[in-house]
């Protein structure tokens, strides 16, 4: 049997314990506290540089549209004409136009379940880099 000094000491222990502590479910019997999960939201993807963003890359999945990114930047950088092919079935080539002060004009067509979409853009150099910009 506890003496009175020491089981005022334990019940002195305890409350400091759960008021230094914060733990809320001290003084309960209850089980385990419930905590509501919210569902992981996807962060909305940048959109993608030049046409590849805009109406036409829209219809591309991710990693087409990734493909279709890398292939305009290649063709721009290069004045040269790229061609590309996704992994599920799109495809498109780029043909860049001649350099005009520090921007050039291009042409994107990409073809989705085989019918052909096509949009210009234009590419700026920014710092030493082509950059598309529209």
């Amino acid at each position: 049997m506890q003496t009175k000094p020491m089981r005022a000491f334990a019940l002195t222990a305890f409350g400091a314990l759960c008021g230094a502590a914060a733990l809320g479910g001290c003084a309960s019997t209850a089980g385990p506290p419930t905590t509501a999960t919210a569902a992981p939201v996807a962060a909305p993807l940048p959109p993608a540089p030049g046409v590849v963003g805009g109406a036409v890359g829209q219809a591309l999945d991710e990693k087409d549209r990734e493909t279709a990114v890398a292939a305009q930047q290649q063709a721009i950088s290069s004045g040269e004409r790229k061609s590309w092919r996704g992994a599920h079935g799109a495809y498109g080539f780029i043909l860049p136009g001649p350099e005009s002060g520090a921007c050039r004009d291009y042409t994107h067509r990409i073809f989705i379940n085989g019918r052909p979409q096509e949009a210009k853009g234009q590419a700026c150099r920014q710092n030493g880099e082509w950059r598309a910009t529209g």
